[in-house]
């Protein structure tokens, strides 16, 4: 599977299609957000543990949204990215999955 959501049960597959944010819905599991996956709360954070590359990449926005809500290395806003490429598995996490 191209994406893997890892929770602390289990890893889950997502579709691979759509937003980071829109997988992990469509997959149960909660994502937070105040915007509507606008890109403006920054809520939507996860962490990219493997496949940081098949993602789209950050745009000004993105990385200024990730600065002004203190995000470290390996973060990005699920509504803002989309896996682009498949060279093994992107695997994503929250603390409270």
């Amino acid at each position: 599977m191209p994406v893997l959501a890892r929770t602390r049960a289990r890893d889950r597959a997502l579709s691979g299609h759509g937003t980071l944010m829109r997988q992990c819905l469509e997959a149960g599991l909660p994502v937070a957000s105040s915007c509507s996956g606008r890109g403006a709360c920054g809520r939507c954070m996860v962490a990219v543990l493997e496949g940081w590359g098949a993602l789209t990449p950050m745009g000004a926005h993105e990385s200024l949204v990730l600065r002004r809500n203190g995000a470290g290395e390996g973060v990005r806003l699920s509504c803002q990215c989309r896996l682009v490429e498949v060279h093994g598995p992107v695997v994503i996490s929250v603390g409270y999955w």
